[in-house]
């Protein structure tokens, strides 16, 4: 005597609606990582920002040309191409006027990968609350924040004589952003009786570059005379991720 052995029509219909919830879930993760992806290529500009006569545009040319161009006081961007061994990134010069900084900073932040932030070393003492202010409205950018974009500061003209290094200058900008900090906290909540959302550093201690939410570093170049000294930043090209 043999015994058949009849499925029930509803196991059926669970094993196809499990399988269908599986293949839901794969598609979607693979969505989202092709999404994922394209987000990673679109963010491929690395902007250059800094006050006038920094020395943004002579950088932009070595980088892209090899070359020096002439350079007046730009009122509008430079765009160009630079292919490392890794990356296929667009740079894009910011004209550093104030009067058309926002227009161009603001076009462009949000697929940025990277932003080299270029001091004078020579006349920084002298700029430091300028430099510091500029360097501050990047620093605490939600789009640059949520980006995580990589951040260098370039201590550019190191071949003049009265030229900071990157040690003095770093400590320069940490104590007047420490300084500036607490002036624009205190600034807003006297507006808005709010405090304000966008925290630099950590909260009762000193600035310090490392408390920072993007990777902030320091190089030192040279795009001021003949001797042109860039392997510290193409180094940091190579490498941004």
């Amino acid at each position: 005597m043999s015994l058949t052995v009849i499925k029930a029509p509803w196991k059926d219909y669970y094993q196809f609606k499990e399988l269908l919830l599986a293949l839901i879930v794969v598609l979607f993760t693979v969505v989202l990582f092709v999404l994922w992806k394209k987000g990673r290529k679109a963010n491929r500009d690395v902007l250059i920002v800094g006050l006038c006569d920094s020395g943004k545009t002579a950088l932009f040319s070595y980088l892209l040309y090899n070359k020096p161009i002439q350079s007046f006081t730009s009122q509008v961007e430079n765009i160009g191409e630079f292919k490392s061994k890794k990356n296929l990134l667009r740079i894009v010069d910011i004209p550093g006027h104030e009067r058309v900084f926002t227009k161009y900073w603001d076009a462009y932040k949000m697929n940025c990968k990277g932003v080299m932030f270029v001091v004078d070393s020579e006349t920084v003492q002298t700029d430091i609350c300028d430099v510091a202010e500029l360097l501050y409205r990047i620093l605490t950018d939600a789009t640059i924040q949520s980006n995580k974009s990589k951040i260098v500061i370039l201590c550019n003209k190191q071949d003049k004589v009265m030229a900071k290094g990157s040690e003095v200058i770093k400590t320069l900008l940490e104590k007047e952003l420490d300084t500036l900090r607490l002036t624009k906290s205190n600034q807003l909540e006297s507006i808005d009786g709010k405090k304000n959302k966008t925290l630099l550093g950590k909260k009762k201690k000193h600035f310090e570059f490392s408390h920072c939410q993007m990777a902030v570093e320091f190089a030192e170049v040279i795009t001021s005379s003949s001797d042109v000294v860039l392997e510290p930043i193409k180094d940091w090209l190579e490498n941004i991720q």
